[in-house]
């Protein structure tokens, strides 16, 4: 039998259609964290809002749930051509339809198709997972909430979906029960990128609750098994920076620049470190590219 955290009170639960919490706190700023969506829905990325103001696993900005994967949709085996079996697939087409409604951002038909999705199929993690992303870019943080939790228990404690509403846990300030799911979703992803993206999550919360010790031992685990983590090596540069480890903060910031997506926020940084390096040609390289590839960026001052 699964042993999944306990919820905080019998108030984080929701049915399936979700009401608002009661007691959830708003306008809270969204941790850097990004909200991975690691099952099977048709390759969208959802982005949360970050850190300091921003976007990713930090939760929404519309432009950041996350900086998460989402693998590839596949067709459920269908063992016998039965009603149920035909709603299933039914569900399955739905959420693939929907999925590609959000990334082109109709969030109208996303919702209208996952809805139809889930009178299909109840019993759909991915569309109770998109439509708690749904949720998100429209701002509503405490519906999203609701949607990944039942999305976690529809999926009988899926490791992917923990992840998931752990890291919703962390955009809202809710810590320690974020790091609880997520550290029960680590340890039963394996040793391949989907525990390395929760790891790296981990080490995100971690930080920002303050527990820096645990969130380097995080963040490094990370990197053991996905070198190329973005959001381990961009987290692991701002807080050497913060630490003023220079050296260490352009290590991890010149690892990250070397992968794609480039952000403004990722050459404001570069440009720190090198600036406080006394490096100064260094430093206005990258003012030079924030400026040309960022025009509208207010600190570019344009």
């Amino acid at each position: 039998m699964i042993s999944m955290p306990p919820a905080a009170s019998s108030k984080a639960r929701c049915s399936i259609a979700p009401a608002v919490r009661p007691n959830m706190p708003s306008g809270l700023p969204l941790p850097r964290v990004a909200m991975r969506l690691d099952r099977r829905l048709a390759g969208f990325l959802l982005l949360l809002p970050l850190l300091g103001g921003c976007s990713k696993l930090t939760f929404i900005r519309q432009d950041v749930i996350g900086k998460g994967k989402v693998e590839q949709a596949r067709r459920p085996v269908v063992a016998r051509d039965s009603q149920q079996d035909k709603a299933r697939m039914s569900a399955h087409d739905l959420v693939v339809r929907a999925s590609s409604a959000l990334q082109g951002n109709d969030f109208d038909l996303a919702e209208r198709l996952s809805r139809d999705a889930l009178k299909a199929d109840p019993a759909s993690a991915d569309a109770h997972t998109l439509m708690g992303a749904i949720a998100a870019r429209r701002g509503r943080e405490a519906e999203s909430g609701d949607w990944l939790f039942k999305a976690m228990q529809v999926s009988g404690g899926g490791a992917a979906e923990a992840n998931n509403y752990g890291a919703w846990l962390c955009g809202q300030q809710r810590f320690e029960e974020s790091l609880r799911y997520l550290d029960y979703a680590a340890e039963r992803l394996g040793d391949g990128q989907s525990r390395a993206d929760t790891l790296a999550n981990a080490g995100a919360c971690a930080l920002r609750a303050g527990n820096v010790e645990r969130a380097v031992s995080y963040l490094r685990q990370s990197l053991q098994l996905d070198a190329e983590n973005r959001l381990a090596l961009e987290t692991l540069a701002t807080h050497a920076l913060a630490q003023g480890q220079l050296l260490e903060a352009r290590a991890f910031i010149e690892r990250r620049l070397a992968l794609q997506p480039i952000t403004a926020a990722l050459l404001q940084s570069a440009e720190q470190i090198e600036l406080r390096m006394g490096d100064t040609r260094a430093a206005a390289r990258y003012r030079e590219r924030l400026q040309r590839d960022f025009p509208s960026n207010p600190s570019t001052g344009n």
